[in-house]
């Protein structure tokens, strides 16, 4: 009995690590509906490196693709390189800059969803992206 218990304890945790979210590779969505955001994420265990982009979206939901992003945008606002990054289980936390200050970010994985918030002044905003179809 002891054993088939913890087979089976040993087969649900192999199970939860495969079906754990991933953060690696190209996520797209929307800053609060009306800006682009584009992130490059790569992880080594806990670290957690790669390129943020924000483009200004012109015209506000012209054409989007699958995941709410327009590939049409009127200005880029800032392609930066994402720092001081960790990952701990389905959530990640790292920092860019914009106008040079620094900006912090966390954010939860969960329903194929990477959603990030951050306090821009005294606003707090929230990302939702989506993971790229190549």
């Amino acid at each position: 009995m002891k054993k088939i218990l913890l087979s089976a304890v040993l087969l649900f945790s192999v199970i939860a690590v495969c079906l754990a979210g991933t953060f690696d590779g190209l996520w797209k969505g929307y800053i609060e509906g009306q800006y682009n955001l584009t992130l490059n994420l790569k992880t080594d265990g806990a670290k957690l490196t790669g390129e943020f982009a924000l483009v200004d979206n012109n015209p506000k939901g012209y054409n989007p693709d699958d995941t709410g992003y327009s590939p049409y945008v009127a200005a880029q606002l800032g392609k930066n390189t994402i720092t001081d990054g960790k990952v701990d289980g389905n959530n990640i936390s790292f920092t860019t800059t914009f106008n040079g200050k620094p900006v912090y970010y966390k954010g939860v994985f969960a329903d194929d969803k990477l959603v990030l918030t951050t306090t821009f002044g005294t606003q707090n905003v929230k990302a939702t992206l989506r993971m790229a179809k190549l």
